[in-house]
């Protein structure tokens, strides 16, 4: 059941951060949280803000207590932003332009995704290698540092650029 409040939370969150950065007066702060701009890059945050302020909740109340908690949340994060980039990417080159639409529909895909397997590995009881909990969190740092670090210094890359290309 706390998946599913968690599928909601982000989803609601995920909406509000979209413009939150205009919002905010175009906060440096904001700006490492929520999208700056609408490149791929950029749409990885609305996913990675919420889930991780979820992340938190759900550790607090029983996560420190499973073997398995920080590996499944890195799994299932790093899915979940694997699928945004997917969709957008291959709705850009099937489409040849950016539509707000799909890069909703890709997020919610992308949520539903990420609690889906967050569920799946849950359930399923995995024994994992004790230094998975190490690489989960070195991973997690990593993502975050990334969605810090590249929204201020964004690579000549076209999944960083402010308008989807399909001509890359």
């Amino acid at each position: 059941m706390i998946k599913i409040y968690g599928v909601f939370f982000t989803m609601i969150i995920g909406i509000i951060l979209q413009h939150t950065y205009e919002w905010s007066d175009k906060n440096p702060f904001i700006a490492v949280l929520a999208p700056v701009n609408s490149s791929v890059f950029q749409h990885l945050k609305l996913l990675f803000t919420p889930y991780m302020l979820w992340v938190l909740v759900e550790y607090e109340h029983y996560g420190q207590y499973e073997k398995n908690f920080i590996p499944i949340k890195a799994v299932s994060l790093f899915a979940g932003m694997f699928i945004i980039v997917l969709l957008l990417n291959l709705s850009v080159k099937a489409l040849r332009r950016n539509v707000c639409r799909i890069g909703m529909a890709a997020f919610v895909i992308a949520t539903l995704t990420a609690f889906g397997l967050d569920y799946y590995l849950t359930a399923s009881n995995l024994r994992v290698l004790p230094a998975a909990n190490l690489s989960g969190s070195l991973l997690l740092f990593l993502i975050a540092l990334a969605m810090s670090f590249f929204t201020f210094y964004p690579p000549d890359h076209p999944l960083f650029s402010d308008h989807f290309r399909s001509s890359n």
